[in-house]
């Protein structure tokens, strides 16, 4: 696979599986997380995105919005290794607006692998975050970390601003 050629050429001080487990095992401290993501964070090595639906005035129904962000996320598993990420829907069927929306983290420094395992990502607007500034660094904790807790108890829980309707992790 050409990520595991770069892993060989360029090595990387971040790996990928060891944050995966940082944040599963984080227990809600994502303060603490995100301070330990940062410190292991190599932006030369990786990169960090979010992600826009192109057609959210398509999303009438919640359910069928929930299932197009859990099919991409099961599109994109031949790049496991190298991509995580969180994707959300948000607002309210019938009230306001579904909008699909997400953060992933990908090894390189844009989001061609994942194009290539995974033809929905052209039904998305992509953006490489600035994660030199605090804006950015800030930006990335907020598309992360959300309360788990709430969200299983079935608590609302928002993003910019808005009611989170589903939730999905790629880890």
């Amino acid at each position: 696979h050409p990520l595991k050629a770069l892993d060989d050429s360029a090595p990387s001080t971040l790996v990928g599986d060891v944050w995966k487990k940082v944040y599963s095992n984080c227990k809600g401290d994502y303060e603490g997380c995100m301070k330990q993501f940062w410190e292991m964070y190599d932006a030369e090595g990786w990169s960090i995105h979010t992600c826009r639906f192109k057609y959210n005035e398509e999303n009438t129904q919640a359910f069928m919005t929930a299932n197009a962000t859990g099919g991409f996320v099961q599109r994109s598993g031949e790049i496991r290794k190298w991509l995580f990420g969180v994707m959300y829907v948000t607002g309210t069927e019938g009230t306001t607006p579904l909008e699909i929306s997400g953060c992933y983290l990908i090894r390189g420094q844009d989001m061609e692998p994942l194009q290539v395992a995974n033809d929905d990502t052209a039904v998305y607007y992509w953006n490489k975050v600035d994660t030199s500034t605090p804006e950015g660094k800030a930006h990335v904790a907020h598309m992360w970390c959300y309360d788990v807790d709430k969200w299983n108890n079935g608590e609302p829980i928002y993003l910019e601003g808005k009611l989170v309707n589903d939730v999905k992790q790629f880890k």
